[in-house]
């Protein structure tokens, strides 16, 4: 059989029985978000919130100002045979009393199990795997409106610009396979979407509500005629109390819940999160802890846990790392100011 003609029936065999395309990166923006295992739709009071919740913009700092990056790997075990994912996530975004504006970048890599493809020409067993990618870069503004004393509500216009990338690796090592996924080019396309948020907020308590995605773009999936990818839409509640709000807390407790199920690389998820920070010497030191796991399906557990430290007067390096299940290891990194 010739290598082309061998490559194009291989694609058709993985793509019918490798892993779907997932629409939901697991990793998020947001350093001190994802320290806290994801529960920020009731803190969001920095710019990280034009992602977490826009309305919490009106109740953080004055004036903040956030750039991080990182990534999130799920491989399998030691034969490095089966599937695994990669998720990268970076974001610049800037905050002033009622307005907001980010750009951030998601991208999801999956590689699906290592599939015999026959003898290469030193008699070794060749195999393929089915790689997939899904990469969207946002640009977003958020606008804020106070309806009462105690309730803001806050919308995000969105330009989503996507792709959604298919292809198949010959990498027997996982993470090389990832780095194929990477490595995928495909046409990219612009989609308008929109969030939108309320924070309700009463002396030391918050509760707030963000819907994602809600006019669920859909990209083409390069390569599979007729095939698309919907970015799903996610509705996400959560609550946070804070002792010394509404100025800085030396303590802040947070729990956040998924309304809506959503797809990823490991199944369906619906994620519950709570998590704690806590500041040291005049603010200077910060320390969060969290955990998350999914309501439906097996439930995943996630681990996190992250540091603040401040080098001059409203200017924080953030860091994070996160362990999980089935060997899934994350980190992420980042510069934040608020005044």
């Amino acid at each position: 059989m010739s290598e082309k003609l061998r490559n194009s029936a291989l694609i058709a065999v993985l793509l019918a029985v490798g892993i779907a395309v997932p629409a939901r990166a697991q990793m998020a923006p947001g350093v001190r978000a994802q320290g806290l295992a994801g529960a920020f739709t009731g803190v969001a009071d920095d710019a990280s919130a034009v992602y977490w919740n826009p309305a919490g913009i009106a109740v953080g700092s004055l004036v903040s100002g956030v750039i991080d990056f990182g990534e999130t790997t799920q491989l399998p075990g030691a034969a490095q045979i089966g599937p695994g994912t990669r998720d990268t996530t970076g974001m610049v975004a800037f905050s002033a009393t009622a307005l907001g504006f980010a750009y951030y970048h998601l991208a999801t890599y999956t590689a699906g199990t290592a599939e015999p493809a026959g003898v290469g020409p030193d008699g070794r067993e060749e195999v393929g795997r089915s790689v997939h990618a899904v990469v969207t870069g946002v640009i977003g503004v958020s606008l804020l409106q106070s309806l009462s004393e105690h309730i803001v509500v806050g919308v995000t216009p969105k330009w989503v610009r996507g792709g959604v990338r298919d292809g198949v690796s010959t990498e027997r090592d996982i993470n090389a396979a990832l780095d194929s996924a990477a490595a995928l080019e495909g046409p990219t396309s612009t989609k308008f979407d929109v969030d939108a948020s309320v924070m309700m907020h009463a002396n030391r308590f918050r509760f707030g509500v963000t819907g994602r995605n809600l006019t669920t773009p859909e990209f083409l999936v390069n390569g599979v005629d007729g095939a698309v990818v919907e970015i799903d839409r996610q509705v996400r509640i959560g609550g946070a109390w804070g002792s010394g709000w509404s100025g800085l807390s030396r303590v802040i407790v947070a729990v956040d819940g998924d309304v809506t199920t959503q797809q990823s690389a490991t199944g369906d998820r619906r994620d519950l999160a709570a998590g704690v920070e806590t500041w040291w010497l005049k603010h200077r030191i910060g320390v969060r802890g969290g955990a998350r796991r999914s309501t439906v399906g097996e439930s995943r557990s996630v681990f996190a846990g992250g540091v603040s430290a401040g080098v001059t007067a409203g200017l924080f390096v953030d860091a994070q790392l996160t362990r999980g299940r089935d060997d899934q290891r994350g980190w992420s990194v980042g510069a934040r100011m608020a005044f």
